[in-house]
């Protein structure tokens, strides 16, 4: 290795090493606009025939339940809550997404139908990861929708009275 290699390859490894620690950080990075980004993009496939039909009626409920899975974030174990931040950042980012979606787009201009097939891809993955996202994500977003007593009515449910 001649002095010329010596030094190109220490550039090329520090520059490796700075994204990479960057790159890192950014994905871990407690970034609410990128959970709400990704969040007003799969509310409505996720919830497909459970949102109101009038469009700001379906808006307003949307934003409820975002603020209502924020909410309930802080209950959850830490390890999860990383783990779902994790999510929402590389769904957030283009390399993320086309990895896990194999969409380029942003998942807010995709389709309805593109999106309950990437919820379908992932509830069918044989990657135990997608399935993972898909159960926790359906599990938590419907737990955010329907803990909201204005859709309990829907469900014939009735809060039990207390003492």
């Amino acid at each position: 290795m001649n002095r010329r290699q010596f030094i190109l390859s220490g550039l090329a490894l520090g520059t490796t090493a700075t994204l990479g620690v960057n790159g890192y950080q950014l994905l871990n990075s407690d970034d609410t606009a990128n959970s709400e980004l990704v969040l007003a993009a799969l509310l409505p496939a996720l919830l497909y025939g459970a949102l109101p039909t009038a469009p700001a009626e379906s808006d307003a409920a949307i934003s409820r339940t975002i603020v209502a899975v924020h909410d309930s974030l802080a209950f959850l174990p830490l390890r999860q809550q990383q783990e779902l931040q994790l999510l929402f950042n590389l769904l957030a980012k283009r390399l993320g997404r086309l990895a896990l979606s194999g969409h380029w787009l942003p998942l807010a201009e995709l389709s309805l139908p593109q999106r309950l097939t990437l919820f379908a891809r992932w509830r069918d993955s044989y990657l135990g990861v997608l399935q993972q996202a898909y159960h926790g994500l359906r599990e938590l977003l419907f737990a955010a929708y329907y803990s909201q007593p204005e859709h309990w009515a829907a469900l014939n449910y009735t809060a039990p009275r207390f003492r």
